[in-house]
C-alpha cells in the first residue's frame, strides 16, 4: 500500500498585521493556543500594541511552518521547536531556493547582456 502523501495547507492572503483573532481564525484555532505557541516557540513574538498581539506577515508564515509540523506532519511542539530552530525547516529550504533561483537569474542577465 502506497503512503498517503500530506498535502501543505493553503490560506488566504495574510494583512500586513493581524490581530490574534484574525491569526486564530486563519487556522481555525482559538486565541489560547496561539498564546500558549508563544510560549513553547520564543521564537513566536508578535508585537504589543496597548496590550493586543498584533502579528506580521513574518510572525504569520512562522505560524505556517508551526501548524505545518505540527497539525499536519503530526510532530510534537518540542520536535518542531528544534526543528525550526535548526534551519531545517520547510521555510528555511524554501528561502534558500529562492536565494539560489535569484543568483542564477542575475547570471543569466549577465549572460543576455553579453551576449547583446
Amino acid at each position: 500500500m502506497a503512503k498517503k502523501e500530506i498535502a501543505s495547507p493553503t490560506y488566504a492572503e495574510p494583512k500586513l498585521f493581524s490581530d490574534i483573532n484574525e491569526v486564530a481564525a486563519r487556522y481555525g484555532f482559538e486565541p489560547s493556543k496561539l498564546r500558549y505557541w508563544e510560549t513553547v516557540f520564543p521564537m513566536l513574538k508578535p508585537e504589543k500594541r496597548s496590550g493586543d498581539r498584533i502579528y506580521t506577515l513574518a510572525d504569520i508564515e512562522l505560524l505556517d511552518e508551526i501548524v505545518y509540523l505540527v497539525e499536519y506532519k503530526k510532530h510534537k511542539l518540542s520536535a518542531a521547536r528544534q526543528i525550526i530552530e535548526s534551519g531545517k525547516g520547510q521555510r528555511n529550504k524554501i528561502n534558500r531556493v529562492i536565494q539560489q533561483l535569484e543568483i542564477v537569474k542575475r547570471y543569466l542577465e549577465d549572460l543576455k547582456d553579453i551576449v547583446k
